[in-house]
């Protein structure tokens, strides 16, 4: 065998035809073997049955995958009607707690100034320097000093600002000072004169009741050494032929501001120091800052004069506490005729936006606990309004877990431990924040900590 086995090794190998240009190519031999052998043969074949077996399990393997999604796609009736079937009924219980509870309004409102005024000089007045000689006036003010600051309250004969060297102050009157008051001259807002005198104790009578006389111009000397200025005096022509002379005193419209009511409040300055005067100098507020809150017409009714109010500044992390002074009828902004069909869309005539976004609302008035604090005044705040509270601790139960009988009487179902469950009659009382204040009626026993059931 040996023997064969060497002559075949060194018998000469057979070829094939010969190569040439009408040779189609045979394939390609394995790596590690000479073309036209048999091994190069065998190993050819057996590489083709593997490619064959490859791609039958291939083949097989992707059938396979697609009769299993089919499988999972396609479900029997019964299967179907299984996986739509609605979850078995479960018991949603709520615990019943003990607490405080407090009814509560929330509601924005606006914080505005009462009626305002500006003051803007328009001429300067001779003045009579004290112990000296007259001082002349002038055509075109200039602000020279600004003695207060925005927010300040302000009382009667207290300078405000200085233009020219002249003041600018508050007396108390609803008439406002039209004209200069003059020596002679009478009227009603001379009478407001001399009652303003009177109230800071420099004016005592002597002159007819709202007739500007000796007495009452002593009075104005008085004050305007109070305030700490010369003496205006009238000039030549002011005098004539209105029962004064020359040099006399009194008090010219350009530095004084009657007001409503006093101290006023600084709302605003808007000139500089050494500013030409071309507008007003000082912007004033009286009546002290005001809130209007905005209510859901359909809450009329739940709230009511004396609630308790917390006020919140957001903007300015400020709080304060009022109480409710007064519930208003509808308003509904943009309506100027009373109709409370109009278009609230509308803007006010003042080119402002309409209250409350344009959406009808009830005005809620307050009066503060305490003093305002200024730094509010034109902040849009919210406004919390207790309507109702308990006096202390009471059984509360959520809003869902009240049933209501045919016979309007109102009852919890309590769910035990063991899973069984009984109704509880019940009284209700204050409700907040989806919780209801309930009490047990007669021998009904109902505690904190029993599950009542809300639904299922």
């Amino acid at each position: 065998m040996a023997d064969l086995m060497k002559r075949a090794d060194t018998a000469p190998h057979r070829t094939g035809p010969e190569s040439g240009p009408e040779a189609e190519p045979g394939p390609k031999p394995e790596p590690g073997t000479v073309p036209g052998d048999d091994r190069t043969v065998r190993a050819s074949a057996l590489a083709r049955r593997r490619r064959g077996v490859l791609a039958v399990a291939s083949a097989a393997a992707l059938l396979s995958l697609g009769g299993l999604g089919g499988a999972m796609l396609v479900k029997s009736p019964a299967q179907a009607a299984a996986d739509t079937r609605a979850p078995e009924a479960s018991l949603i219980t709520a615990s019943v707690g003990s607490e405080r509870l407090a009814r509560t309004v929330v509601l924005r409102g606006d914080v505005t100034s009462g009626a305002t005024l500006s003051v803007t000089p328009t001429e300067v007045a001779n003045s009579r320097a004290l112990g000296g000689g007259i001082n002349p006036g002038g055509s075109s003010p200039v602000l020279t000093r600004k003695l207060v600051h925005v927010g300040d309250a302000v009382r009667a004969a207290k300078p405000l600002v200085e233009f020219s060297g002249r003041p600018v102050y508050v007396l108390p009157g609803r008439i406002p000072a039209y004209r200069d008051m003059l020596p002679g001259e009478s009227g009603d807002d001379i009478a407001q004169l001399q009652g303003a005198l009177a109230g800071l104790g420099l004016y005592r009578g002597g002159d007819r009741h709202g007739c500007f006389g000796t007495a009452t111009g002593k009075a104005v000397v008085a004050l305007y050494h109070r305030l700490g200025y010369p003496v205006p005096v009238t000039a030549a022509s002011a005098g004539k032929g209105r029962g004064g002379t020359t040099g006399d005193p009194f008090v010219p419209a350009s530095e004084l501001a009657f007001v409503s009511s006093v101290p006023v409040r600084v709302v605003g300055l808007a000139a500089s120091v050494g500013d030409k005067v071309s507008g007003p100098v000082v912007s004033l507020a009286t009546g002290g800052l005001k809130l209007t809150g905005y209510l859901d017409p359909s809450y009329q009714g739940l709230v009511k004069g004396g609630m308790k109010v917390r006020i919140t500044s957001e903007a300015l992390g400020l709080t304060a506490a009022a109480r409710v002074s007064s519930v208003g009828e509808l308003v509904t902004p943009g309506d100027r005729a009373g109709s409370r069909t109009s278009d609230a869309s509308a803007q006010a005539e003042d080119g402002n936006p309409p209250a409350n976004g344009g959406i009808p609302y009830l005005p809620v008035q307050v009066t503060r606990v305490g003093t305002w604090d200024n730094r509010l005044d034109g902040q849009n705040v919210r406004m919390t309004i207790t309507a109702a509270t308990t006096a202390g601790a009471v059984l509360t139960v959520p809003e869902a877990a009240i049933n209501a009988g045919a016979d309007t009487r109102t009852s919890v179902t309590v769910a035990a431990p063991d899973g069984s469950q009984h109704r509880v009659p019940v009284t209700v009382g204050v409700s907040a924040d989806g919780k209801v204040q309930v009490t047990p009626v007669g021998t009904a026993r109902l505690q904190a900590g029993d599950r009542v059931v809300v639904g299922q």
